[in-house]
């Protein structure tokens, strides 16, 4: 007999099934965007990983934050871009920097972990805090720049011009290109253990241009 109780299972039981359906319809993209953004990284690196591969990617790094700004990027034209670029296109200058050294590291398959980090220990994997620790055993004039909440790459990304504005005009070029020599001074002495691209990779230039 059909009871009003039953029936309300009955109507329960359906709409589950009917989620249970979709649910598997979720899963089964999900894994195809997983499975294609897996076999492009290890084929061609970034070359061609684009639409939901590409926005799965900023997610495994920690900066789906960027999805928005980036919604006409895919992962071939990331490697032909530079900080500069990227800000113009409203991301921040930090942001920007670290985007740009985990795609290289992911392009050029110099990392399994599927975060795409630094190597441990290197001055591109400082965070802030480390970062301006070291400002500040620099003294004057380059104070004024530990507050610019700069990391490792973003402090490897930096250019004369860029160092200026960053310290809102504090700092003039000269003293800006010397504060240039003594980052590469110190990733020199700091990585020297390490592979050669540690020492040398900047945002500044394209992922393209640094092979």
């Amino acid at each position: 007999m059909l009871t009003p109780e039953y029936i309300e299972q009955s109507s329960e039981f359906s709409e589950l099934n009917e989620r249970h359906d979709a649910l598997l319809g979720i899963i089964d993209s999900c894994t195809k965007t997983l499975d294609s953004l897996t076999d492009s990284l290890s084929d061609s690196g970034l070359a061609d990983v684009r639409g939901g591969a590409f926005e799965e990617w900023l997610c495994d790094i920690g900066m789906s934050k960027l999805q928005t700004a980036l919604k006409d990027i895919d992962g071939g034209s990331l490697t032909m871009l530079t900080v500069s670029d990227m800000i113009d296109l409203g991301v921040s200058f930090p942001d920007a920097a670290a985007l740009q050294l985990l795609g290289y590291i992911a392009h050029y398959k110099l990392n399994d972990d599927s975060a795409f980090g630094p190597p441990s220990g290197s001055v591109l994997s400082w965070d802030v805090k480390q970062t301006a620790n070291w400002i500040k055993t620099l003294g004057n004039p380059y104070l004024c720049l530990a507050s610019a909440d700069l990391h490792g790459a973003a402090l490897c990304s930096l250019t004369p011009t860029r160092v200026v504005e960053i310290s809102k005009g504090a700092l003039k070029v000269n003293n800006a290109v010397k504060f240039i020599g003594l980052v590469r001074k110190m990733r020199s002495e700091t990585d020297s253990d390490k592979a050669t691209w540690v020492t040398k990779w900047s945002g500044a230039s394209t992922i393209e241009n640094q092979a």
